[in-house]
């Protein structure tokens, strides 16, 4: 099994959980089919999904203000993988500027 923890943050570093009251979610597709979807935490903007089996999935944060309206990953994930991805806007531009990804694996 597998998890993956996704982040949205600003040019700052800061959570940024909403833009104009409207949360971000996120979604995961795995072999290309829907698999889940998640509001951020309003905190921490954070979404969780845990205990994924492995296979190549798509991670899409998704919000109508922000440009791109959706902004893609595609990882391929194996058994005991810890895969972290953040997705960095510009806030007050709301405009994409980066995704970090990390990937650690358990023993």
């Amino acid at each position: 099994m597998a998890d993956i923890y996704v982040a949205i943050r600003n040019q700052d570093g800061f959570a940024m959980s909403s833009i104009s009251g409207e949360i971000v979610t996120v979604l995961i597709i795995r072999n290309a089919l829907f698999e889940e979807q998640c509001p951020v935490t309003l905190r921490g903007a954070l979404a969780t999904f845990q205990n994924l089996i492995s296979g190549n999935y798509t991670i899409i944060a998704r919000h109508p203000d922000l440009e791109p309206t959706e902004a893609r990953q595609d990882v391929s994930l194996m058994d005991k993988a810890i895969f972290g991805i953040r997705f960095i806007y510009n806030e007050p531009q709301r405009r994409l500027v980066a995704i970090e990804t990390e990937v650690n694996y358990l023993p």
